[in-house]
């Protein structure tokens, strides 16, 4: 073990030497950037800043299409390559297709070069562009958005207007994507940039983040009946949609605001409304079907299906972000 004496600079700022021998390894250089881990008992990790080498992937994809291939390039985004060389023997159009449709729904990549048997995908944009925190609430406003206009649009039979749901559903994607990629990138290199998130943070933002994903899913489930169906709500269905849709609305922000601010309070009091509210919507629009019933609306009984299953989706999903909340909470305190 090597020892270091603290030297005081300034009147604020200490500083120590680093050993010479793991300066030289790790090719450290004046300008260079080191990052700076604190450890659950206290301990300083420092990690050198990664070389520009270990941030590029060359990916052979062969014939290689489809979900397969998209699959493969969302693994390189998430494991924090900043250059994606992608090669094949001779690329197709579709394969082409398939990545220029990946590339599409991603934030930060973009297509810088492209011939017959190559495309070269650059992650443009930096860390501390689009924080987790940042884009958690980006997140919730996109998804509120999307659940009041699916709503909307099944009362008002909108088409335009579910189209714009269904398309929304993509930016969804792309920032659950990219907190998901932070969190990796922090589990790979002990730290990021935005130094006040911790791993135990990142991990329950991703999971937040995830979660909002998959009510945006069932929010353009509902946008998809007026798409592929016509057909008209009553009335006391229509009110009852609009006074649910609002209040899940709002147990949504609520439900991120307590996991920002660590409120493990409202959290408990968010999982209490979600089983209410589910009672309510399962009596509301559950369909009734009997053997005995004549004259049944198959449109309405799909309808009642779709609402009834989203909503209760839409339910769970709020109330894991509110567990999240407690577990976050009580990790840290017991980490402090």
């Amino acid at each position: 073990m090597e020892t270091r004496k603290v030297q005081r600079t300034g009147k604020s700022t200490f500083i120590v030497s680093l050993p010479k021998g793991w300066v030289v390894r790790s090719g450290i250089k004046p300008g260079s950037i080191v990052y700076i881990t604190q450890g659950e008992s206290g301990e300083l990790v420092l990690s050198p800043e990664r070389t520009s080498q270990s941030l590029k992937v060359k990916l052979d994809i062969g014939e290689k299409s489809g979900e397969a291939l998209i699959r493969d390039i969302i693994g390189c985004y998430l494991s924090g390559y900043r250059t994606i060389e992608v090669v094949s023997p001779y690329m197709t159009p579709e394969q082409k297709r398939d990545i220029h449709q990946i590339v599409s729904k991603l934030i930060g990549p973009e297509i810088l070069e492209e011939t017959g048997n190559k495309v070269l995908i650059q992650d443009l944009l930096n860390s501390d562009e689009l924080q987790s925190d940042r884009a958690l609430r980006r997140l919730r406003t996109v998804v509120k958005s999307m659940i009041q206009d699916a709503i909307d649009s099944l009362i008002g039979m909108k088409k335009r207007l579910a189209q714009d749901v269904i398309q929304r559903d993509d930016d969804v994607d792309r920032l659950n994507l990219l907190v998901s990629r932070q969190f990796i990138e922090m589990l790979r290199t002990g730290a990021l940039s935005q130094s006040s998130l911790d791993v135990i943070t990142a991990f329950n933002y991703a999971l937040a983040a995830s979660n909002l994903e998959r009510i945006a899913d069932h929010a353009h489930s509902i946008a998809n009946l007026v798409i592929e169906h016509s057909m008209s709500v009553p009335d006391d269905m229509a009110l009852e949609l609009t006074r649910i849709s609002s209040i899940i609305c709002g147990l949504i922000d609520e439900a991120i605001s307590a996991l920002l601010h660590r409120n493990t309070e409202i959290a408990n009091s968010i999982i209490e409304q979600t089983k209410e509210i589910r009672r309510e919507a399962m009596r509301s629009f559950e369909p009734v079907i009997s053997s005995s019933s004549t004259g049944v609306n198959q449109e309405e009984i799909l309808m009642r299906m779709v609402i009834s299953s989203s909503i209760a989706r839409f339910l769970d999903h709020i109330k894991n972000i509110g567990e999240f909340t407690i577990n976050m909470t009580h990790a840290q305190l017991r980490k402090s």
